[in-house]
């Protein structure tokens, strides 16, 4: 009996899997019949429904070993590069010489090993996350010059169907890019039904099936009403039956309903996956936010797997010494996670990993306490109408609570790169931001604040962003408005925090629509590129509901959100103790804050915090 689980996991099926691989007869069948009738196809889809192992194993496998020669081409650093890399790499005669362009790699290759050649550029949306417009319009070039040369060689280009927009460029310098084209749709119920049955069936691996209903019951637990097949997440429930299975009994592994219920759902599997690894790490290596570091060097700002070379992660990791980056590395190597690449790269197995990872943030970061000798506290520690500025921070009290859970929202717990702060006026939302939140916050990361107001819409910055859209690889300009007064300016790398407030001025200043959606677009040019950063956007609860065309753009931003709210009787008097103690006054009794606190309170025991501080003020003033 085997000791290793024959399942997939989140690697793609190669040539040497044909006899496992099922399901995907009909797009197979497409595909081989597309090639005789172009020698330029798009293939492209959702994340995880196959399309890799549909090339490397299904279509390499329709050909005959004389019809089918496959050069596999990534990104990893830059396209380009990548494919001289490969092309050179199977030039194994030794025929290519130095003044050969593309066109004549290809065309050596081809009468080297008398078989149409194959250029399979996998993933391409990769281009999109990590690649920069020269580097795009060059691929395009090449491509044009290989399809004019007309030699005996097919161009296959595969990538998730959401960045299907990005061609626009490509299809302009060859219009024929879209006109044999495939989509792979996720795999219907009746096919994962047999892929299961056939692949449990399947006599090297040693598998009972205890009747072929189970597979529906796989299913149920895998789609969860989805009504279709994410083929990933079906090979790593089948890998946790198995393991499962194995440990009941490894004599005699039996596929049963009841093992499918032990199981459980899809999302519990594959969280599952990666916490078994992670805690396995703990017992063997190091903590987790260890593993967490290491791994998210290989997630890129979207949630999706990047290549990375061990030089690279050395860079991004210099507190770590070159011996323990190996012994990381060697550790998820060996257990899955990741998986080597050619060129001294590595990548996370599947983005499916690499989405968990990206919704994980640090966790676990205190929440610091004040630097000593912060600010300066004035004589008059009341505002009347003026929020407190960050230098008050050591006299801003009774909303810790707050700040502890926006904290977490920020740094600990969200789950996208966006946290919304909204309430009524007078409620100390720019007051929590800048005393609370803010003097915590700058001791970890780049934080920097963004006051929407006239002078900041009259700005060259914000003029620019009112009226054009965002460049495709260019430094966000929303980045360069934010940190415009920082002598120092925070590195690519470094986890910066930009904080947009009082954001209802945009909607009271700006009354165009399309400069309104091209400043969003360089919000989401902001959040899409690779520059590590964390938005805040506190706004008015007024203006709610104008946010609607904002999540267009920035999907999920209604979802992550905290509502301040007014504070009540005992806060306002915890206020109201901590700041005379300050302005060094002195009260009769307690009765005295309690008439102070009454004076200010709504009906509804509600106090509005810019009336307490007027109030203050006055009394201040009266005795001083």
């Amino acid at each position: 009996m085997m000791s290793n689980s024959p399942f997939k996991l989140l690697e793609a099926y190669g040539k040497e899997d044909k006899d496992i691989f099922f399901g995907r007869e009909e797009e197979i069948e497409a595909l081989y019949q597309m090639s005789f009738q172009t020698n330029l196809m798009l293939v492209y889809g959702m994340s995880g429904t196959g399309k890799t192992s549909l090339i490397r194993c299904g279509l390499a496998n329709r050909f005959e070993d004389s019809d089918w020669h496959d050069v596999y081409i990534r990104r990893n650093k830059n396209l380009n590069e990548s494919f001289l890399q490969e092309l050179k790499a199977h030039d194994r005669e030794a025929s290519f010489e130095s003044e050969f362009s593309v066109p004549d790699m290809v065309k050596s290759l081809y009468l080297d090993y008398l078989k149409p050649i194959y250029l399979i550029f996998d993933q391409f949306e990769e281009l999109f996350i990590l690649g920069t417009e020269q580097e795009y319009r060059q691929f395009i070039q090449t491509i044009s010059d290989v399809l004019a040369a007309e030699l005996p060689a097919k161009i296959i280009i595969v990538m998730r169907e959401e960045y299907l927009a990005h061609l626009s460029t490509f299809e302009k310098v060859v219009p024929s890019l879209f006109d044999k084209r495939l989509r792979v749709e996720p795999m219907t119920m009746t096919n994962a039904r047999r892929v299961i049955i056939d692949t449990v069936r399947n006599p090297k691996f040693g598998i009972e099936l205890a009747d072929e209903s189970v597979a529906d019951t796989i299913l149920e637990h895998v789609t969860e009403g989805k009504g279709w097949v994410q083929l990933t997440y079906l090979q790593v429930f089948l890998d946790k039956m198995w393991r499962n299975a194995h440990q009941q009994n490894p004599d005699q592994l039996v596929f049963d309903h009841e093992l499918v219920r032990v199981v459980g759902r899809i999302e519990d599997v594959l969280v599952g996956f990666l916490e078994e690894q992670l805690e396995v790490f703990c017992a063997e290596i190091g903590p987790k936010h260890l593993a967490l570091k290491l791994l998210k060097v290989f997630v890129s700002d979207k949630g999706t797997k990047i290549p990375v070379t061990f030089t690279e992660l050395r860079e991004r990791l210099p507190e770590i010494s070159e011996q323990e980056n190996l012994r990381l590395l060697s550790f998820f190597l060996n257990n899955r996670i990741l998986r080597p690449l050619d060129n001294d790269q590595y990548e996370l197995t599947h983005d499916s990993i690499a989405y968990k990872l990206f919704k994980t943030k640090n966790v676990g970061i205190a929440l610091p306490e004040l630097m000593p000798g912060y600010g300066e506290v004035p004589a008059n520690p009341f505002l009347k109408f003026r929020p407190y500025p960050q230098e008050m921070a050591t006299v801003f009290h009774g909303r810790s609570e707050e700040i502890q859970e926006l904290f977490d929202m920020v740094v600990n717990k969200t789950d996208i790169r966006t946290t919304l702060v909204f309430g009524p006026l007078g409620v100390g939302k720019t007051s929590l931001i800048q005393a609370g939140l803010i003097p915590r916050l700058e001791q970890l990361f780049k934080v920097a604040k963004v006051h929407f107001s006239r002078e900041f819409f009259e700005s060259a910055y914000m003029q620019r962003m009112l009226n054009s859209e965002p460049g495709f690889s260019d430094k966000p300009m929303l980045l360069e408005a934010a940190y415009r007064w920082y002598r120092n300016k925070p590195a690519d790398e470094e986890r910066k925090i930009i904080i947009l407030d009082q954001f209802e001025e945009l909607f009271i200043w700006i009354d165009d629509h399309d400069q309104l959606v091209h400043f969003y677009s360089h919000i989401q040019h902001l959040l899409q590129a690779e520059w590590n950063v964390d938005l805040v956007i506190v706004v008015r609860d007024e203006f709610f509901a104008q946010l609607q065309d904002l999540e267009f753009y920035l999907p999920g931003i209604l979802d992550e959100q905290m509502r301040i709210k007014h504070i009540g009787h005992e806060a306002a008097k915890d206020i109201i103790q901590h700041t005379i103690k300050n302005a060094d006054i002195k009260v009769e009794n307690e009765a005295v804050i309690d008439r102070i606190v009454k004076t200010v309170e709504e009906e509804d025991g509600r106090v509005n915090l810019t009336y307490l501080q007027l109030y203050m003020d006055k009394l201040y003033r009266s005795i001083v």
